[in-house]
C-alpha cells in the first residue's frame, strides 16, 4: 500500500509543472495557429528583440528566452497568489487572471516596448508590427487573438491548481497505513 501512496504523491508532484508547461505551450500554440484562422500574426518574441536589440528576426533566441521567462513569472505569481489565499484556484479565477494578464500586457508592457523600441528604417505605415497599446496598429483582431491566448493560459493554470488542491484535500483525508 505504501508504494501506491508513493505513486499518488509522485503524480501529484508532477501535476503542477506539467500544468504550467501545458499553459505555456497552449499560449505559444494559439499564437502560432491563429493566423491560419484569420487573425494577424503576433510576433511577440520578434517585438521583444526589436525593442531591445533593434533586430527583427523572430528566430533570435534572446527574445524567446525573455518571453518564456515572463510566462514562468506569470505562473509563479498565480501560485503565490493562491498560496497566500488572495486567489482561490479554479478555472474561473484562472480565466480572470488570464484576462488581467492580457490587460497588463496590452496596456503596460506593449507601450513600454514601443517606447524603448529603436526607430524602424521602414515607415510605420508599411510596418504594422509596432509595439503599441493593445496592438492597435494590427487592428482589433490582434487584441482578440492575444485575449484568447491569455484566457487559455489562465484557464489551464486555474484548472491545474484546482485539481492539485482537490488531490491534496483527498490525500489529507486518507489515513496512512
Amino acid at each position: 500500500m505504501d508504494s501506491v501512496n508513493l505513486v499518488i504523491h509522485t503524480d501529484a508532484d508532477m501535476e503542477r509543472p506539467l500544468g504550467a508547461a501545458a499553459a505555456v505551450l497552449t499560449w505559444l500554440a494559439w499564437l502560432t495557429i491563429c493566423p491560419a484562422l484569420g487573425f494577424p500574426t503576433l510576433g511577440t518574441a520578434a517585438m521583444v528583440n526589436r525593442a531591445l536589440f533593434g533586430v527583427i528576426n523572430p528566430n533570435f533566441w534572446v527574445g524567446w528566452v525573455i518571453l518564456v521567462a515572463a510566462l514562468i513569472v506569470a505562473i509563479a505569481v498565480f501560485i503565490i497568489l493562491e498560496r497566500v489565499h488572495l486567489l482561490r484556484a479554479h478555472i474561473r479565477s484562472g480565466v480572470i487572471y488570464g484576462a488581467a494578464l492580457w490587460l497588463f500586457a496590452g496596456v503596460v508592457i506593449m507601450p513600454i516596448l514601443g517606447f524603448i523600441e529603436k526607430p524602424s528604417p521602414v515607415p510605420p505605415s508599411s510596418d504594422p508590427m509596432q509595439a503599441t497599446v493593445m496592438m492597435h496598429s494590427l487592428g482589433p483582431l490582434a487584441s482578440l487573438a492575444a485575449l484568447i491566448a491569455w484566457v487559455l493560459f489562465g484557464a489551464i493554470l486555474g484548472a491545474t491548481e484546482s485539481a492539485h488542491q482537490q488531490r491534496n484535500t483527498l490525500l489529507a483525508g486518507v489515513p496512512a497505513r
